[in-house]
C-alpha cells in the first residue's frame, strides 16, 4: 500500500476516533436524546463537556474531509473515476463547512439559552429562528454528505480502489 493511501487510512480513521472522545462524557449521554428542559439543563450543568463533544465533532469533520480528499488523489483509477472521487471529497468538505457551522452556532447558543431558562427569561422567537437555522444547514449537510459518500463509494467499489466492504 502507498504511503498516501496509508494516510489517507490514517485520517480516515484517527480522526472519528479522536473525535468521539470529546463525545465520550457520561455526564452528556442523556443530553443526546433528553426533552428539552432536560437537555439545556445538562449543557448548563457541563459547559465544558459541552464544548469538547462540540470540538470533537468538529475535529472528526476537518480530518475525515482531509482523508477524503488525500484518499481521492492516492488511489490508482482511471482519469474519469478520479474527477468523480475528487469532487465527492469536495461536496464532503463543503457539507462538513456546514456542520461546522451548526457545531459553533450550538456551542455558542445552547448554553446561552440554557442559562436564560433557568433565569425564568423568555426564549422566543430567538430559539425558533435558530432552530430553524441550525436545521436548514443541518439538512444541507445530511444532503451533501450522503450524496458524496455514495459517489465516493460506489467509485471506489467499481475501480477496485480498496475492497469493496471498505468502499
Amino acid at each position: 500500500m502507498s504511503d498516501a493511501l496509508m494516510a489517507a487510512a490514517a485520517l480516515l480513521v484517527v480522526g472519528p476516533v479522536v473525535g468521539a472522545a470529546g463525545v465520550a462524557r457520561p455526564a452528556l449521554f442523556p443530553a443526546w436524546s433528553a426533552p428539552r428542559d432536560q437537555h439545556l439543563a445538562l449543557v448548563r450543568a457541563h459547559r465544558r463537556a459541552w464544548a469538547l463533544a462540540n470540538a470533537g465533532f468538529t475535529f472528526a469533520t476537518v480530518v475525515t474531509a482531509a482523508g477524503l480528499v488525500v484518499l481521492a488523489g492516492a488511489v490508482d483509477v482511471d482519469g474519469g473515476s478520479r474527477a468523480v472521487l475528487i469532487a465527492a471529497a469536495v461536496v464532503y468538505a463543503i457539507a462538513g463547512a456546514l456542520w461546522c457551522a451548526v457545531l459553533a452556532i450550538r456551542d455558542r447558543t445552547t448554553p446561552a439559552i440554557a442559562e436564560m431558562v433557568a433565569a425564568g427569561t423568555p426564549t422566543e422567537p430567538a430559539e425558533l429562528l435558530l432552530g430553524a437555522a441550525i436545521s436548514g444547514l443541518y439538512s444541507a449537510f445530511m444532503l451533501a454528505t450522503c450524496t458524496a459518500l455514495t459517489a465516493l463509494g460506489l467509485m471506489l467499489a467499481l475501480n477496485g480502489g480498496v475492497a469493496a466492504p471498505a468502499a
